[in-house]
């Protein structure tokens, strides 16, 4: 099984997630589980599509690599 690392999640972000978990009895880490799992059955639009190239353009630029991991 894969892990996975998300830098800069806002405060208020896991804040959220923090409340959901708790409200359903579980860890942050199960809750996000769950969410993710629900979200793998959805078909994805060809907007989404669209826009996560866009915002992922650069990940074959060597320095916006490196800098992701200082």
């Amino acid at each position: 099984m894969t892990d996975i690392l998300i830098r800069n999640v806002p405060d208020e972000v896991v804040a959220v997630l923090d409340a959901n978990a708790q409200r359903a009895g579980v860890t942050r880490a199960e809750y996000l589980r769950r969410v993710l799992a629900e979200q793998r059955g959805r078909a994805l639009t060809r907007e989404q599509l669209d826009r996560f190239a866009e915002r992922t353009a650069d990940l074959g630029n060597p320095e916006v690599m490196a800098a992701a991991w200082r």
